[in-house]
C-alpha cells in the first residue's frame, strides 16, 4: 500500500480511484462539468464567419448586420443609434467584441436604448434581444434568386419566340445560334447552283483535268 500522502493531490486522487465503477463516475463527471456552447455563441459565432470568414469577434459590420437580420432594428432604434452605443461598449482600445464583450453589450448599452425604444424593463429587454439574436441567421441581401413563375417561365421558353427573336434560337436545345441567328449567312453551294445536300461541288475539274 503506498504512502499517499507522499504524492501530489492530483495523483492522490488517481489512486484513489482503482475500481471501473469509480473511473466511469470520474470520467462522467468531467464530461459533465464541460460547458456546451450556447445557442445564443452559435449564432454569435456564425455571424461573424458571415462577416469573416473564420472570424470569431465582431464589429460594426457584423452588429450591423446582426441587428438588420435579427429585426432588432426600429424607428426609435435604428442603425445609427446602435452604432453610438457600441462605440461606448468597445472604448478606444477595441475593435471588435469577442464574445464575452457581445453579452455584455446586449446586458449593457443595447439593451438601454431598447428597453426605451420598446417601453420595457431592463430584464425583458435583454431576454427579448437574445429571444431575436438566438432565432435568427446570417441572410444573403441582394443575392439574386433564380424566378421560378410562370410569367417568366413563358418569357424564357424559346419556343414561344417569333419573328426575328426565333431565329436568334434554336428551338430544341434552346441555346443561341449567335451570329447566324443576326445576319444571313450566304450558302455558297446555292450560290453557285447546287442544291441542297449535294457533295460533289468542285469535284469535276479535278476528275476530268487528267
Amino acid at each position: 500500500q503506498p504512502d499517499l500522502q507522499a504524492y501530489p493531490i492530483a495523483i492522490q486522487v488517481i489512486l484513489n480511484f482503482r475500481s471501473f465503477d469509480c473511473w466511469v463516475f470520474l470520467v462522467a463527471s468531467l464530461v459533465y462539468i464541460v460547458p456546451e456552447m450556447s445557442d445564443l455563441e452559435n449564432v454569435f459565432y456564425a455571424f461573424c464567419d458571415a462577416v469573416k470568414k473564420g472570424s470569431k469577434t465582431g464589429g460594426t459590420k457584423m452588429i450591423k448586420k446582426l441587428c438588420t437580420d435579427s429585426k432588432l432594428y426600429s424607428g426609435s432604434m435604428n442603425a445609427n443609434i446602435v452604432d453610438i452605443q457600441l462605440s461606448k461598449q468597445l472604448g478606444n482600445q477595441k475593435k471588435e467584441l469577442n464574445y464575452q464583450d457581445f453579452v455584455q453589450f446586449i446586458e449593457g448599452p443595447l439593451s438601454e436604448v431598447y428597453m426605451k425604444a420598446k417601453n420595457l424593463q431592463h430584464a425583458d429587454a435583454v431576454q427579448e434581444i437574445k429571444n431575436k439574436i438566438i432565432a435568427s441567421s446570417p441572410q444573403a441581401h441582394g443575392a439574386t434568386k433564380v424566378s421560378s413563375d410562370a410569367a417568366t417561365a413563358r418569357m424564357t421558353d424559346v419556343k414561344g419566340y417569333t419573328g426575328a427573336h426565333k431565329e436568334r434560337f434554336d428551338a430544341e436545345t434552346g441555346k443561341g445560334k449567335g451570329i447566324e441567328g443576326r445576319e444571313y449567312i450566304m450558302d455558297e453551294k446555292a450560290a453557285a447552283g447546287y442544291v441542297g445536300g449535294y457533295k460533289g461541288k468542285d469535284t469535276y475539274d479535278k476528275k476530268h483535268s487528267s
